[in-house]
């Protein structure tokens, strides 16, 4: 419950502080300048990737994401009949993270799945 309040204090936090950036007032003039590096242009976006290291693993593995937007994620890992052994949100700051999990789980086939509003990606995960 309490990571939970932490995740929502952040998102707000982030909403608050980068929310308002995206336009600067000119001083000589009224006209609003828009700050352009901060507005992600349609050629930069990359297409969401997942990269998993260690693979196979034992009980840590390290999730290093790209092409993703700044917000709320979800980490989901099944197995091959598709049981939900794990699942996780995570607050992603910038379009490329390296996440860190400790995993608990039997040795076999998982699959992680990462979800951001319209982009998901799903990756195989053997565990020893």
């Amino acid at each position: 419950m309490l990571r939970l309040y932490f995740l929502i204090i952040n998102c707000l936090l982030c909403q608050l502080c980068f929310g308002q950036l995206g336009a600067v007032r000119d001083s000589a003039n009224t006209d609003v300048v828009q700050n352009t590096f901060l507005r992600k242009q349609p050629q930069d976006a990359q297409p969401p990737s997942l990269i998993i290291y260690p693979n196979p693993a034992k009980n840590k593995v390290f999730l290093q994401v790209t092409g993703f937007e700044a917000g709320i994620a979800q980490v989901k890992i099944t197995d091959t009949r598709g049981k939900l052994w794990k699942q996780d949100s995570r607050l992603l700051i910038s379009g490329q993270e390296e996440i860190a999990m400790f995993l608990s789980l039997t040795p076999g086939i998982y699959f992680i799945s990462i979800t951001e509003q319209s982009k998901v990606i799903r990756k195989k995960l053997v565990i020893l």
